[in-house]
């Protein structure tokens, strides 16, 4: 009985994907395939209860308890639906990330760069490992640790692995200050026109350098320049891929006035067809791989689509939600707002309350019209929070993949030098944006 719930769990799936991408083609009332997409998605989310794991119950208790606070009425039918159809690009974004993932771990390019990385001296591997986690997780998210987890030497110790899967997490979830690559950046275009989201991601690039730089010489004093350019060698193989794709996608979404979600949804799967028909004796791991992620990354789906669809009730729909005048949030200090908000993402996350949760409540709040805030920084400043929060928190995707890859226990993962990291990132990265929101008021 299982396996067949499963089975029709992952046709749901496949053809809420395919009804996914049509959408973004041909997005009008007539296409079909997106009402047949939609009922697809709501059966696959349905069957997908029953095997959720505890901690992510605890993560959706949080968000209908957050609804309940938030939400004055039930959503009607009508509501409903609609809020259906605009989560339907998620049903898209986690099989395309899973796609990805498998096609990219198959490229000799990436092969090359392991192989780099495992030469490292003992004291640059954790800049090595950063800086690869860093511009590889932009692309590819949590499937840079299986890249650099192979990278690790077979009899290596528990201190060694445990260093590699701090800098690897550093590294991957401080690219989500930039790339568009990351749910993160489709939360925060839910709540923020898509200019806006842009323009955050790109103080985000500054942001990223500026933190890769200081945490990196935190944790390794003793690191020069030459160093650094030694450990940014492991880069050098798959550095044409990774700005290909980027190109891509961004080029994707300026033309055709897409979302980033969209441009990724259409874009990747082409560059992957395109890798197959290079090597088509690597067509059926890639598929066979995706399946399997199908199969088995269906807890994010559902917690990110649910997190969506309070966020779609929030901006979208009048007379739902409550007003926020109630609860006197005008009276906090504009210029604190964005330091509060990526500042309360970390010190939730502790406490195992994912990003996706402090984030709705959070950009609900501050992206209301009571703050005269340029909304390109509180996009940044919520993915300074997305970064540090994924960074600390046990019941991050981030941590977990990470920890089961390098064999390190989740907490020693999750609390040891990052938290100095995050903590120091959450407060200065946020009143940097704090700074350039005040010049901009007085110039």
């Amino acid at each position: 009985m299982i396996q067949i719930l499963n089975s029709i769990r992952l046709y749901a799936f496949i053809i809420s994907w395919m009804a996914s991408i049509s959408s973004i083609i041909w997005d009008n009332e007539k296409n079909v395939l997106i009402d047949i997409g939609v009922y697809s998605f709501g059966v696959f989310l349905i069957l997908t209860i029953p095997f959720l794991k505890r901690q992510s119950i605890f993560i959706v208790l949080i968000l209908i308890l957050l609804a309940s606070v938030i939400f004055e009425r039930f959503p009607n039918i009508s509501e409903i639906i609609n809020g259906a159809e605009f989560i339907l690009i998620f049903a898209g974004l986690i099989p395309t990330m899973g796609l990805v993932r498998a096609a990219a771990l198959k490229m000799k390019s990436v092969k090359l760069s392991q192989s780099l990385l495992s030469k490292l001296p003992k004291e640059l591997m954790p800049s090595g490992f950063q800086v690869t986690g860093h511009f590889s997780g932009a692309v590819i998210n949590t499937g840079v640790f299986a890249m650099l987890s192979a990278s690790i030497p077979k009899d290596a110790n528990e201190s060694y692995r445990r260093s590699a899967a701090e800098a690897s997490l550093r590294g991957m979830a401080s690219s989500a200050c930039w790339s568009p690559f990351f749910v993160a950046f489709a939360v925060g275009q839910v709540y923020l026109a898509s200019i806006h989201a842009w323009l955050g991601l790109v103080i985000g690039i500054v942001i990223g350098l500026l933190y890769s730089i200081a945490s990196i010489k935190f944790v390794t004093p003793s690191i020069s320049f030459e160093k650094l350019k030694k450990s940014l060698s492991c880069l050098k193989p798959i550095s044409n891929h990774l700005i290909l794709t980027m190109v891509s996608v961004v080029s994707m979404a300026l033309i055709f006035n897409l979302t980033a979600l969209s441009a990724v949804i259409l874009v990747m799967p082409i560059l992957v067809i395109i890798q197959c028909v290079y090597k088509p004796e690597l067509y059926r791991e890639i598929i066979n791989e995706t399946l399997g992620s199908m199969r088995n990354n269906i807890d994010d789906v559902l917690i990110i689509s649910f997190a969506m669809l309070i966020g779609y009730f929030v901006t979208k729909s009048d007379g739902i939600t409550v007003d926020f005048r109630n609860f006197n949030v005008e009276s906090i200090p504009e210029w604190s707002v964005l330091v509060i908000i990526p500042f309360l993402m970390t010190l939730v996350s502790f406490i195992g309350i994912h990003p996706v949760i402090s984030s709705t409540i959070l950009l609900t709040i501050f992206t209301s019209s009571f703050f005269n805030i340029e909304p390109y920084l509180i996009m940044q400043a919520h993915l300074i929070g997305w970064c540090t929060g994924t960074l600390c928190s046990m019941a991050s995707l981030s941590v977990i993949t990470c920890s089961n890859l390098f064999k390190v226990p989740s907490h020693k993962v999750a609390f040891g030098v990052n938290v100095y990291v995050v903590l120091g990132f959450s407060l200065l990265g946020g009143a940097f944006l704090s700074i350039i929101n005040q010049l901009i008021k007085y110039f």
